[in-house]
């Protein structure tokens, strides 16, 4: 059996789906094809930024970039307060309990979220995303791996 080690991006989506107002279907790497099946939720997509690890005891310590983003099919106008809202909840996340304890599927490790904060506030994202709106931020998130639990 191959042993899967947590990741900066598996850690990630996992923090922010477990968010009020967000779920696993709603974070991912890149945004899927069908935006009709996340036009009602929005998404998030997560991309290592930077960061680094203290190699001591494993405490990793990645700069994530989060973007939120929103689309409405069939209407031209771009949904900025939704993706603005969107990135705003995983801000607001960072405020709550910590630390946190991720399950992680599909690793042979959990993860223990000890601190997260964001650099910088949330700001939009422009390019030539068709009617997507798009909201980007920096997350620390400060993590060590946990031995899965056994029952």
């Amino acid at each position: 059996m191959v042993f899967v080690y947590a990741s900066d991006e598996v850690v990630t989506r996992a923090w922010i789906a477990q968010l009020p107002g967000f779920s696993t279907e709603m974070v991912g790497e890149q945004l899927p094809s069908d935006n009709s099946s996340w036009a009602a939720s929005g998404f998030v997509t997560v991309t290592w930024a930077g960061g680094n690890t203290v190699p001591e005891y494993r405490l990793e310590s990645p700069v994530m970039l989060v973007q939120a983003w929103a689309n409405q099919p069939g209407i031209a106008r771009p949904p900025w307060e939704k993706a603005r809202n969107l990135a705003l909840a995983v801000q607001a996340g960072i405020y709550s309990y910590d630390p946190w304890l991720l399950e992680l599927p599909n690793c042979s490790e959990d993860a223990e979220v000890k601190t997260a904060y964001v650099v910088g506030k949330p700001r939009r994202v422009y390019g030539d995303f068709g009617d997507y709106a798009g909201y980007t931020l920096d997350l620390v998130l400060n993590w060590t791996p946990v031995a899965k639990s056994t029952p």
